[in-house]
């Protein structure tokens, strides 16, 4: 006699249903809330426009001054977080400022620890360690550690020259991209570092054992054979970064706390500067819902022809 076969979570077994149908609640819940009423609100707040005496969050109309806000100082709206249409363009030249500097200076050193690493030479596997202790710590205290670093080092005020007796965080902020911008780079290596000597590892030793008995060198071993298996990698981190280099404050808040100079002030950081100066009036926040939108227009379409771009003219894997 047959014993009966125990029923699982199979596809056809009701338990696994109800398992399945709880289990995927919590994200279409998520979805839901934090994607779809979210954005809906912030699309209809962006075309409200307050009247000067508004009392309620009720007391308003359509219309697109919100967006004219940040083109022409004739549609200024008075908010609290007091930037306008003069903040822009610098906040627009600080983000990209910072994502190609990262990229021309971040994106080849992150390549060459990872290729050194992936060719196991000496002090690889300590190396791989210090790069990406900085992901493991928070940035908060790192930002605290470089702020006294570099007061002590080079000096925080003119009348705190520091050990080097040069002026660096002068009071008419003329160092502060340079000192942001290092910090950047110093934290950036340890995901994309580990990323790339992973990627780089599951290359066939077969491959480099072919490229050396057809006489190529390091160099060229790099070139043609390292870098386009690693450039779906690479690709992630270019596309990714330039979609949330728009919205991202690069870490000025860890480094100037509250009210950091127009220097370093990103849209990213416009953003959320301008919104926590808000605080609840609705009316004060309705500029920076249009500029959200604005950068959503713009930035999607330059997000999937900055992709067509490189995967038509990137390496490929083959």
């Amino acid at each position: 006699m047959k014993k009966a076969k125990k029923v699982g979570l199979g596809q056809n077994n009701p338990k696994s249903k109800i398992f399945y149908t709880l289990l995927v609640i919590i994200p279409i819940t998520q979805f839901i809330i934090f994607w779809v009423y979210v954005n809906f609100n912030s699309i209809l707040l962006s075309f409200k426009v307050f009247d000067s005496d508004a009392v309620t969050s009720n007391d308003f109309h359509f219309g697109i001054k919100n967006f004219l806000h940040w083109f022409s100082k004739d549609y200024h709206i008075a908010t609290t977080g007091r930037y306008g249409h003069d903040n822009l363009l610098p906040a627009l030249a600080m983000t990209m400022k910072s994502y190609l500097i990262g990229n021309v200076f971040g994106l080849p050193l992150g390549l060459f620890f990872s290729y050194y690493m992936f060719k196991k030479m000496p002090g690889a596997g300590i190396f791989r360690i210090l790069l990406f202790m900085p992901s493991i710590i928070s940035a908060a205290p790192l930002s605290i550690i470089y702020k006294e670093l570099t007061y002590n080092l080079v000096g925080s005020t003119p009348g705190n020259p520091g050990w080097l007796d040069f002026e660096f965080w002068k009071l008419d902020h003329s160092h502060d991209f340079f000192s942001l911008t290092v910090f950047n780079l110093f934290i950036s290596f340890g995901t994309s570092v580990l990323m790339y000597t992973n990627k780089m590892d599951s290359i066939a030793p077969e491959i480099i054992e072919s490229a050396h008995l057809d006489g190529a060198n390091g160099l060229k071993e790099f070139w043609y054979i390292v870098l386009p298996q690693a450039f779906a990698i690479i690709q992630v981190f270019l596309i990714t970064g330039f979609a949330g280099t728009f919205t991202n404050q690069h870490n000025a808040f860890m480094i100037f706390e509250w009210d950091p100079p127009k220097e370093v002030l990103s849209l990213g950081m416009l953003l959320w500067n301008g919104v926590r100066r808000g605080g609840e009036s609705v009316w004060d926040l309705a500029p920076y819902a249009a500029l959200g939108l604005i950068i959503t227009v713009i930035v999607v379409p330059l997000t999937f022809f900055f992709r067509w771009l490189l995967d038509k003219y990137g390496w490929k894997e083959e």
